[in-house]
């Protein structure tokens, strides 16, 4: 049924409405904010919770170091109403203009100035502990269908094989390496909460581009064709930054471990093993890193259970790939910080984030607007 008052003639074509652009990601923005208010009224009332006391400890180089406690919840407070109205309104298609510099505001506060190295730190660990029981449970489940799956599962069978016999990953190392994951995880609170403000930024981002007006043409370096080329450079920038860290890592294997004494691997066994996952998480976002100008970044392959063949969802690579991103951008400043504190300027190239978070954005980006053309922007045509 048309709108009172509004006539509608055949043919004719109706715009949506300006609300149909930002629903969904400013109800998340809404959302966020109401949250917001909680925890600052949670601090608020019970300030012996509030887990970022100002110091020289963690978290490093993030605004949290610098504000007084007290200050903090009702700051977000105010920060949480102010979003949930402009929020609103964005969703019922109102006040655009304060839309986009709510965005930017949030978006310099809440995901470059506060998490710091937190988030990272905490999906870092995420991936070294939980990757290999992901991949090979993925490997195990599509091997059955594909033929190089028996080849697959026998080299991690291998792999496994070799790591108890040395004494990487035997039994005892396990128990160890499981106690500490046991014992530690009442600390991710704090590395949560940084992730949460990131998260909100990230989702002011959308909301703020969203609403941003556009120009009446399309620039010549958004076309298919075009990103395929720059996205291409920015994916191999992006990957080989990831190198020095898993390299550095693999050292760990050796007599002479770069960054520890082989002694501590002695008492602490588990120290080894994690620091090698780590290592081999950062080698396969190398890997992950050219699946945006590689043909199985737009087909799943064929090791893949239930989806193999099939076209990969554009927001399978843009979403994650776009998360890492942040986070690896919002953790350049606190690494400087830390490396000009610690005198230890080599810690830039090992972590070199202020590349890398912005090359592998560049990379996702491409990657997106070449998938969003025609056949010139997929990789044959490119």
């Amino acid at each position: 049924m048309a709108a009172p008052g509004r006539r509608i003639v055949p043919g004719m074509h109706i715009a949506p409405s300006p609300r149909t652009r930002t629903s969904n990601p400013s109800l998340a923005a809404a959302a966020w904010s109401a949250l917001t208010i909680a925890l600052g009224l949670w601090w608020w009332v019970w300030p012996a919770q509030y887990p970022f006391p100002p110091g020289p400890g963690d978290p490093v180089g993030t605004l949290l170091d610098v504000v007084a406690p007290a200050a903090v919840p009702p700051a977000l407070v105010g920060a949480g109403i102010a979003g949930l109205v402009v929020a609103l309104l964005a969703r019922a298609g109102r006040a655009a203009g304060l839309v986009v510099p709510t965005s930017v505001a949030w978006v310099l506060v809440f995901g470059l100035a506060v998490p710091g190295l937190r988030p990272l730190t905490l999906v870092g660990y995420l991936m070294a502990m939980f990757g290999p029981v992901v991949l090979f449970v993925t490997v195990l489940a599509g091997a059955w269908r594909w033929r190089g799956g028996p080849v697959a599962v026998g080299v991690f069978a291998l792999v496994g094989a070799a790591a108890w016999a040395t004494g990487i990953a035997d039994g005892v190392v396990l128990r160890r390496y499981l106690g500490v994951i046991g014992a530690t995880v009442h600390l991710a609170g704090p590395s949560v909460l940084m992730a949460f403000f990131l998260g909100g930024a990230l989702v002011w981002a959308v909301v703020g581009a969203r609403t941003a007006p556009r120009g009446a043409g399309r620039p010549a370096w958004t076309r298919p064709e075009a990103a395929a080329r720059w996205g291409r450079a920015a994916t191999v920038v992006a990957g080989l930054c990831a190198l020095p860290y898993g390299l550095l890592r693999m050292t760990w294997l050796t007599p002479w471990p770069f960054g520890m004494d082989p002694a501590e691997f002695v008492t602490a066994p588990e120290m080894r093993l994690h620091g090698l996952l780590l290592g081999l998480a950062a080698l396969a976002g190398a890997l992950l890193t050219t699946g945006l100008v590689a043909r199985w970044g737009e087909v799943w392959p064929r090791w893949m259970p239930v989806v193999r063949g099939r076209p990969v969802p554009v927001a399978a690579a843009v979403v994650p790939g776009g998360v890492v991103a942040a986070l690896f951008t919002v953790a350049a400043v606190p690494m400087v910080v830390m490396a000009v504190e610690s005198d230890e300027p080599w810690i830039l190239i090992v972590f070199p984030f202020g590349v890398w978070g912005p090359a592998l954005g560049i990379a996702v980006l491409g990657y997106a607007l070449r998938r969003s053309g025609h056949a010139a922007g997929t990789i044959e045509g490119s």
